[in-house]
């Protein structure tokens, strides 16, 4: 089979490794081509897009890290109740408009797209900071949501596009070096903000910095736009697919939100939306196979066993690192009485350990063109850092924390290599929907991981802390969040019951994401290494700058 066409979309394809294990190697002629070619020159141009990405991802971050930090005060300003769909309307529109942007960067070309998505943004950020109500606060982060997705998906797309999947690995490392960078940062500026100017300004700032990036993808940015009129494309656009994505998407995004806390898993307001939005996911990859002339989930994405083994490691990563990221940090604040600045600092060995040590496993697979031991490799330490973190206990002294946390942290990072194994079985041409579609894991995972465990803690607490403690708390509120703050305030032996209540919650959902490590451990032994791609695709590579020379006059 020639693997490097997409099979016809009313073919059926079979999981056999031997389809596209080689999909390079079409004629000899072609490899050739292709091994000789490694892509643009990293000259002037090349720095600068690459720092015009960095940037469209750092404001995106930035923006997403800092808002929970100014809650109170938006809160207290708008006057509003219903501030956690700040947060979810966000997480809606970015994971759901995920597909589309990839469907539509290889129809109208990466810098259009990139381009609507920064100026979205800064659209959503201008919406958002001057809101004189909740509603229309939560509109423009919807709006930033959906831009934010772009911005994810094309910086990832654009990285491939520049640059060979056997180099890939450093570069990634450096964009998630700076998304975490803005996680960090964020919160600084926005508790800055907050106090000494106004909250509105954490997305007032977002606006020159999207028009820095603009400019600079705009003038830099130079590679080839599909030549057909605005019509045909528009024609050519999965309109029907994304509809279907995107509704699934939404559907089961809205039954997470409420999984667990608001409302419990059997109830229909949770199975109802999980159940249709399961469902609608299956039918769109049965509609995407079938009928469009160009899918936004081409059937070869989903074609081998190496591939949706490493999509389905992407979802168990996920789900492990949003939940020790998440979680983690509300450990130390109920169980060593941290407050939230100190809870921020005391996980800092691994926020500052995952993006250097997915940078290091980045460049080791250059180096030796091997993936599958470095994803082995960050499974066993994540399964090792789980066990020691569950160990932890409020006499554990600081240093064998932070060294707990330098190991998840070590594993983390390695975990980000199942990139490799999503990618190194497809055709090049193939990069813009597998990197949107795993970035879509990504972000769904992360979904998955904060209802999960959430629930697992919110039970546990329900049946642990004292019924007269409960029965002060709100209806239908998440458990933990209104207890913590009343912790220091507490008398023994009340304070002490409430610690080992929570430090018992917490061991639960550390022993069911060792489950969820074992389980993507599992993936690795049917992977396959396959040798990974030197070359770019030449149609969406920079253009070279065309010299002009003089002919000799005779």
């Amino acid at each position: 089979m020639d693997s490097t066409k997409a099979p016809p979309s009313s073919e059926v394809t079979t999981f056999d490794e031997k389809t596209v294990s080689e999909p390079l190697k079409v004629e000899p002629q072609a490899q050739a081509a292709e091994e000789e070619y490694h892509g643009p020159k990293r000259d002037f141009r090349f720095w600068l897009v690459f720092v015009a990405l960095c940037c469209s991802l750092f404001l995106s971050s930035l923006d997403l890290g800092g808002v929970g930090t100014a809650a109170p005060t938006i809160v207290h300003d708008l006057r509003g109740d219903n501030f956690s769909w700040v947060g979810s309307a966000y997480a809606l529109g970015a994971a759901s408009c995920l597909p589309l942007s990839g469907n539509l960067a290889q129809i109208f070309g990466r810098r259009p797209i990139l381009l609507g998505a920064l100026g979205l943004f800064a659209v959503g950020s201008a919406v958002a900071g001057s809101a004189r109500t909740m509603n229309i606060l939560i509109g423009g982060r919807a709006i930033q949501g959906v831009a934010g997705g772009g911005i994810q998906a094309l910086t990832s797309i654009v990285t491939a596009d520049l640059i060979p999947l056997r180099e890939r690995g450093v570069f990634n490392g450096i964009t998630g070096l700076v998304w975490t960078l803005g996680s960090v940062v964020g919160p600084f500026i926005a508790g800055s903000l907050s106090e000494k100017a106004s909250w509105r300004w954490l997305f007032y700032m977002n606006i020159p910095l999207c028009a820095l990036a603009m400019a600079v993808v705009t003038f830099f940015l130079n590679v080839q736009t599909p030549r057909e009129n605005i019509k045909t494309k528009l024609l050519q656009v999965d309109w029907l697919g994304n509809v279907f994505i995107i509704a699934s998407t939404c559907s089961c995004m809205l039954g997470l939100s409420v999984a667990g806390i608001i409302y419990p898993w059997s109830s229909g307001q949770v199975l109802a939306p999980l159940i249709i939005g399961l469902v609608g996911m299956a039918w769109s990859l049965y509609y995407e196979s079938r009928w469009p002339v160009k899918p936004t989930i081409p059937l070869i994405v989903l074609s081998n066993r190496t591939t949706v083994l490493g999509y389905v490691a992407t979802l168990a990563h996920g789900i492990v690192s949003i939940s020790v990221g998440f979680y983690l940090p509300t450990w130390f604040q109920a169980v060593r009485e941290a407050s939230p600045l100190l809870s921020g600092l005391y996980f800092l060995p691994i926020s500052a350990t995952i993006s250097p040590s997915a940078i290091f496993q980045g460049r080791l697979v250059a180096r030796t063109g091997k993936y599958r031991v470095i994803i082995l490799t960050g499974w066993c330490f994540m399964l090792l850092g789980l066990g020691l973190i569950y160990s932890m206990n409020t006499r554990t002294p600081l240093g064998p924390i932070i060294v707990f946390q330098l190991i998840q942290g070590f594993g983390m990072g390695f975990g980000y290599a199942t990139t490799f194994a999503v990618q190194a079985p497809l055709p090049i041409t193939q990069n813009a929907s597998a990197i949107s579609l795993l970035t879509f894991c990504r972000t769904f995972s992360q979904a998955w991981g904060i209802a999960l465990m959430g629930t697992i803690i919110q039970n546990k607490l329900r049946q642990s802390l004292p019924v007269t403690l409960i029965a002060q708390l709100p209806a239908n509120s998440e458990i933990a969040y209104n207890i913590i703050p009343l912790i220091p305030q507490m008398s023994e032996p009340l304070k002490g019951d409430v610690k080992r209540a929570f430090l018992d919650s917490m061991r639960l959902g550390w022993i069911i994401m060792e489950g969820v490590c074992g389980f993507g451990l599992v993936t690795f032994f049917f992977m396959k290494d396959i040798p990974l791609s030197r070359a770019t695709d030449k149609q969406w590579t920079l253009k070279e700058k065309v010299k002009v020379v003089d002919k000799e006059e005779p």
